[in-house]
């Protein structure tokens, strides 16, 4: 069983050999081309630059013609036209979309029983597919039952961000997902997704409301280290929300949702909006360290919702060291809240602010649990974030918040361990703090360290 990584994105090399011609298809047609010592022959994994835009390529038949993946699964969506004699690029990465990537999850050709699949994105260019579906890799090459072990959509150590925006690989949609489909919809088990910087600051007319979406089939789950962001307007009938589930999955199922940075998700226009519903799920939740601010609904009984999970009785929610705040409602402000009273919970060292209403605060989540290691009713300045002015947000913490040192030291669970910039809380020794962030006087201010030696 191997690990088999992929890379996305619309990186180039050098210039190809020859001219090509293009018609709006699949077809490119070369003249005095090498193609096939330049991509390979037969079914490749290759980008090619034309004009400026880097496509897919779905195999080469001869040095003079190669053919294109879909129209879907190139990063802007078409194909090219540029008539003839056009220059181009040999790309350097195997495919310019997750769609692509993820197409191929199923072929013999590249994954065997028990493999792990790694899409490994680049921050090349901003993408910009208004949705990915995340269902293949459970029949490759056709066989029911051979499946792989992981698929793991993550970004490259140098292209990760910095725990603020458009930092690093940015996926901004333009274009409708299709309402309760998801930016990115997992419909598979075992799958992880993480380092990716989720905008959706081009979707406040569209009818796109969720980012990460588990629907039927999603089971076992790791969403961690993520930026979601800036979700404006009216998506339809139901509100916008960041990381949803509408999948139970089975009583044996995990989810791990860690390290996640989630900000401005507003309805404007007669909803509820939410940062976290995972009310659906009935098997193991392990929600920790992430930071929720500004989640606003709009209108008269409609809600504004930090985390929510426990619909159902089997559920067991393992919530800790969670930061949120600014939650803005005419109705209820569910900071924190377990909807079935014979649900499990483990909470610690979680925080809730002064807009969160008290009984779904950090310490009660709607049932009384009277948390004593809950932080509550705490100011802004009190969290003490290093910006939260519009368009100019950082939710890393400073050095006078109460999150400092108030966290659970929660091991290496699902890798929770590595904090919003990449940080090692377990091998560096650190106290835990609450949220996203780990602030480290080392890491992140600089301050000197000064030995004398007599």
């Amino acid at each position: 069983m191997t690990t088999v990584t992929k890379s996305i994105g619309t990186g180039y090399g050098s210039t190809g050999t020859g001219t090509v011609s293009t018609n709006n298809t699949t077809t490119v047609t070369g003249t005095s081309t090498s193609f096939t010592s330049e991509f390979g022959s037969g079914t490749v994994q290759k980008t090619i630059r034309i004009d400026s835009v880097v496509y897919s390529i779905a195999s080469v038949t001869s040095d003079t013609v190669l053919v294109l993946k879909a129209a879907a699964d190139q990063i802007n969506g078409s194909l090219p036209n540029t008539g003839a004699g056009e220059a181009f690029q040999i790309g350097t990465r195997e495919y310019s979309t997750i769609n692509a990537w993820e197409a191929d999850l199923n072929s013999a050709s590249l994954y065997s029983n028990g493999d792990t699949a790694v899409g490994e994105m680049y921050a090349d260019s901003t993408f910009t597919g208004a949705q990915s579906t995340i269902e293949n890799g459970s029949a490759i090459g056709g066989s029911s039952g051979h499946d792989l072990a992981l698929i793991k959509l993550t970004v490259h150590a140098d292209s990760r961000h910095d725990g603020t925006a458009e930092s690093g690989a940015l996926l901004k949609p333009t274009a409708n997902s299709g309402h309760s489909m998801g930016i990115i919809r997992i419909a598979v088990d075992n799958v992880t997704i993480e380092w990716l910087d989720i905008s959706m600051d081009s979707l406040d007319s569209r009818n796109t409301n969720f980012a990460i979406f588990h629907a039927s089939g999603g089971g076992t789950t790791t969403i961690r280290n993520m930026l979601i962001h800036d979700k404006g307007g009216n998506p339809g009938s139901s509100g916008p929300g960041a990381i949803i589930s509408n999948s139970a999955g089975a009583t044996d199922d995990i989810r791990y949702i860690l390290n996640n940075i989630i900000y401005s998700i507003i309805e404007t226009s007669g909803d509820s909006t939410s940062a976290m519903n995972m009310r659906a799920f009935q098997g193991n939740l392990h929600i920790y360290n992430n930071t929720i601010y500004l989640i606003q609904a709009n209108g008269g009984s409609k809600d504004a919702v930090g985390i929510r999970c426990g619909n159902d009785a089997d559920t067991t929610a393992n919530i800790k060291n969670n930061i949120v705040s600014n939650l803005v409602a005419s109705d209820k402000k569910y900071g924190y809240l377990i909807d079935n009273g014979s649900a499990t919970l483990n909470s610690a060292n979680n925080l809730s602010d002064d807009t969160v209403d008290s009984a779904y605060s950090a310490e009660d989540f709607g049932r009384s649990a009277n948390d004593s290691t809950g932080l509550t009713g705490k100011t802004l300045a009190e969290i003490s974030f290093v910006s939260t002015s519009a368009g100019s947000e950082d939710f890393h913490i400073d050095e006078d918040s109460d999150c400092v040192d108030a966290g659970a030291d929660l091991g290496t669970t699902g890798g929770v361990e590595i904090d919003i910039n990449g940080r090692n809380r377990d091998s560096n020794g650190d106290t835990w703090d609450i949220g996203a962030h780990e602030f480290a006087v080392d890491a992140d201010t600089g301050a000197a360290f000064i030995m004398f030696v007599d």
